[in-house]
């Protein structure tokens, strides 16, 4: 039976990619990086409630392992990986967990590992950025049929290939926020739509409409996830309140029900 490692974190993008490998006879072996966010905790409760739905679903017919949780603890030092990395965030900003979930990899054996990234409909995506200046994107459909992206390691820089020429792009790559949306909502999958989580700093449990998850998930059409107070908060935070006063009226907005 073949593996499919799935980089997971509970929210919409890589949540769509694990119902898509679900339909199949595979094992899906999901990963998840703790990175010392505040939404931990909910994206653990997510991935747990998300499981559930999916081992229950008559649709699923693949065998789905155990989470992985790496930590810092977990990853091993490179240096080759270190300063290819910081050369590519150098040029316009990567997340760290490129250059974790590439040393990892490397010395794990972990192959082919999917990451879930989503096609932008407003903001730049720093990602998009950095693979379009530094090498190709190859495509092909895989042993189930899906459609899969990679890096070009003919056409690409050695240290792009380096961070990211052991990975996997899911057909995300290719769709938007609306369109994974609109897809899960017709093959009946609302509920676990609306268990996915997003937001990198809750406030009493609550999206707090002004981190970067947030901002894209407004930008991307999704204003159902948020109440009304919360997009006056983004839209405060759009015209240059000051962040301080956004956060704080934001929990009061929470402990009032608004």
């Amino acid at each position: 039976m073949d593996r499919y490692n799935i980089m997971w974190t509970g929210g919409l993008d890589s949540t769509y990619t694990m119902i898509v490998y679900s339909h199949y006879d595979i094992e899906i072996q999901p990963y998840y990086l703790r990175h010392g966010r505040k939404s931990e905790k909910y994206e653990f409760k997510a991935m747990e409630e998300i499981r559930e739905e999916l081992l229950n679903n008559e649709k699923t017919k693949a065998k789905i392992l155990p989470l992985i949780v790496i930590g810092e603890e977990d990853i091993p030092s490179d240096s080759e990986v270190e300063a290819a990395y910081s050369r590519l965030k150098a040029q316009g900003g990567l997340g760290s967990q490129y250059d974790w979930i590439a040393r990892y990899a490397r010395h794990n054996d972990v192959e082919g590992l999917f990451y879930s990234p989503v096609k932008p409909t407003s903001s730049a995506s720093k990602f998009r950025g950095c693979i379009e200046a530094n090498g190709v994107i190859r495509e092909y459909v895989n042993s189930v049929g899906r459609k899969v992206f990679t890096i070009d390691m003919e056409n690409s820089s050695p240290d792009l290939k380096l961070v990211f020429g052991g990975f996997n792009l899911s057909e995300t790559f290719d769709i938007t926020k609306i369109e994974e949306e609109q897809r899960m909502r017709d093959e009946g999958y609302t509920r676990i739509l609306e268990k996915t989580w997003f937001c990198h700093t809750p406030v009493l449990g609550k999206a707090c409409g002004c981190c970067h998850p947030c901002e894209t998930t407004i930008e991307a059409g999704q204003t159902w996830r948020f109440t009304e107070s919360r997009l006056k908060r983004y839209r405060e935070l759009k015209e240059g309140a000051s962040p301080g006063r956004v956060r704080f009226e934001t929990y009061i907005d929470v402990i009032f029900g608004r």
